[in-house]
């Protein structure tokens, strides 16, 4: 007794392509990627907490005196948040904020900064919560870490890649 089997491979050839295209061309998937990111990077920065959800250190009296200030640090205008994006280029995910001065900032309050001299630069005196000086020696602004990448989002990363690539392959079909 003899059995023969035969299988058409065509199928097979198809979902394997289709995967080689992706991961050579992964700018789509990156892109799913970075949307992921962004969002919850934004939802953690309102919500005043640091990438392992820790709340960042509070506002000090001085600034709070000086009034004006909505939602805690680093919400007084928006515009930080607003940098905030990310950009795909080729193989390459890159989230971070953009070229401007709120970027800057958010450089400092990522690592904090030692103390430094603040002085005037167009008048003769510096006016804040109703002091006004010559100069003043700022503490250093505390660090209030903006960006990271904690398992959360490892796990984050890991679930759109494989939602992205199930599409694909189910595109395929």
């Amino acid at each position: 007794m003899q059995f023969e089997i035969e299988f058409d491979t065509s199928h097979l050839d198809r979902i394997l392509e289709a995967a080689r295209r992706e991961i050579a061309t992964p700018d789509e998937m990156l892109g799913s990627i970075g949307e992921s990111l962004l969002r919850v990077n934004r939802k953690r920065h309102e919500q005043g907490v640091d990438p392992e959800k820790k709340a960042w250190k509070q506002l000090s009296e001085l600034t709070l005196a000086a009034g004006d200030r909505k939602g805690g640090p680093l919400k007084k205008t928006g515009r930080m948040l607003a940098s905030l994006n990310y950009q795909v280029s080729a193989d390459t995910l890159i989230l971070g904020f953009d070229g401007s001065r709120d970027a800057k900032l958010a450089g400092w309050h990522q690592g904090g900064t030692e103390p430094y001299l603040i002085t005037p630069r167009q008048r003769k005196a510096l006016a804040f919560a109703g002091i006004v000086r010559r100069r003043v020696n700022h503490p250093g602004l505390p660090q209030r870490e903006l960006l990271g990448f904690p398992d959360s989002d490892k796990n984050l990363v890991e679930h759109v890649t494989i939602d992205h690539l199930t599409r694909v392959l189910n595109r395929v079909r």
